[in-house]
């Protein structure tokens, strides 16, 4: 591993903001005045946001594949990474390299002023990642550039990045209540904050007051409002056990389309990226119907439903992490083993419902492998023990996911992996031999 490179991620892993109140009260002029310094405001590139509670990376993803397709150069910006931070930036869906990943920094280093910064709030880990990204792909000259959002959309940094053709509000449920709010409504609000002047909305199905919200506020911002089971239809769908076929319907365009992406979820972001697409074309780019076909069926997303054989032993690893999108996992896992008991590999990290996920999990689980990651948010298994005292589920517990992964090695049984992102990081790291970054100085 490059040095300067260790050096730079320990550095902005470590970087706290001294005053949290002004940060956010000077988010605005603190990006207006990076944004300006960096030279980003020089050439508007065409800007996709992408918002929302749950299927904001597959997505992204998605529309990036579409575009790369089309052979447009395009920005990806995810959070979080699974195992090392260059996955959160990519150009034309390839990581950034460590040695880019160092200039972008130095590049970011030198057009700033510190003491300008700390007077307008200082450097977020997020945030810093966020202006790496936009230097890394102003300098590749990219055609496009998706940003998914971090929490939330009104406040969130990415919401303040110019030029913005579309925004995508991928399903709104219940997560992060200590930030957004303790209802759905207060969390759509926010969402929907990131919702542009003039510019176009897309919307995944939901609940009802959600979608009143999200129609309000794109009304008074005065934005074209695209909705799936509207603008775009399911006209049939089949799913095996590796792959799912699905015909999607616009005003436009009838598309066959086949995705290795598991679970319905899966077709509605399909769906949103495709309704990007034709908003794009109506810019004036090319996109065939052929690049929209093939950028759907080439997108790979890991830890999302990902299927992993090791001899007789089978797999399910996702990073579900609220009670809705276990709900969601656990609707798809119908489709493809109906009725089948899981052995579960489960943990958390705190801030989300897992008392809820706990439930639901134990509803198709015989046995719960309790499991603490090395998030530094993960939920203790003595918390998930108190919670766990109704199930009649087998219970096991193992210090990290790597001990439950190497005790159910070699064993002709089904596991599944979820709980949080970092379970599902873990489990592939065990299963895959992927060296993460580990960072000792936390």
């Amino acid at each position: 591993m490059n040095t300067n490179y260790t050096n730079v991620v320990k550095k902005i892993i470590l970087q706290k903001p001294a005053d949290r109140d002004l940060f956010f009260n000077k988010r605005k002029n603190r990006l207006q005045y990076i944004f300006e310094s960096c030279e980003f405001t020089s050439r508007k590139i065409p800007t996709i946001h992408v918002v929302g509670t749950k299927g904001k990376g597959s997505t992204s993803t998605f529309l990036a594949n579409i575009l790369k397709e089309a052979n447009y150069t395009t920005g990806l910006f995810t959070s979080p990474h699974l195992h090392k931070i260059p996955e959160r930036i990519k150009v034309n869906l390839e990581d950034i390299s460590e040695n880019l990943f160092t200039n972008a920094f130095d590049t970011f280093v030198t057009k700033i002023n510190e003491e300008k910064l700390a007077t307008l709030g200082g450097n977020s880990f997020f945030e810093t990642l966020m202006i790496l990204a936009l230097i890394h792909f102003k300098n590749n000259n990219v055609t496009f550039q998706i940003f998914e959002a971090g929490i939330g959309g009104t406040h969130d940094s990415t919401n303040f990045i110019p030029n913005k053709i579309a925004t995508l509000i991928t399903n709104i449920s219940l997560d992060h209540q200590n930030i957004l709010g303790n209802t759905l409504e207060e969390i759509a609000n926010d969402k929907a904050g990131a919702i542009s002047e003039n510019s176009v909305t897309i919307s995944a199905p939901q609940e009802k007051n959600v979608n009143k919200i999200i129609s309000e506020i794109n009304t008074s911002k005065q934005s074209v409002l695209k909705k799936f089971n509207s603008d775009i239809k399911i006209i049939k769908r089949k799913t095996s056990r590796t792959s799912q076929s699905f015909v999607l319907e616009t005003n436009n365009e009838t598309y066959n389309l086949t995705s290795y992406m598991l679970g319905p979820h899966q077709v509605e972001n399909a769906g949103l990226a495709i309704l990007a697409a034709e908003e794009i074309i109506k810019k004036g780019y090319k996109i065939s119907k052929e690049n929209i076909e093939n950028g759907i069926k080439n997108t790979s997303w890991p830890g999302r439903l990902q299927v992993i054989k090791k001899n007789q032993t089978k797999y399910y690893v996702d990073g579900a992490h609220n009670s809705y999108s276990i709900k969601q996992l656990i609707k798809s896992l119908k489709e493809l083993d109906s009725g089948i008991k899981y052995k579960t590999i489960f943990g958390a990290t705190s801030g989300h419902s897992y008392k809820k996920m706990l439930d639901e999990i134990s509803k198709v689980s015989d046995t719960l492998l309790l499991v603490k990651s090395r998030h530094p948010k993960a939920v203790s298994i003595k918390d998930f023990k108190n919670k766990t005292k109704t199930t009649d589920a087998k219970i096991i517990e193992f210090a990290s996911v790597e001990k439950a992964i190497k005790y159910t090695k070699n064993k002709n049984d089904t596991f599944l992996v979820t709980g949080s992102l970092s379970v599902a990081a873990e489990a592939l790291e065990s299963l895959n031999n992927i060296t993460p970054e580990l960072y000792p100085y936390l």
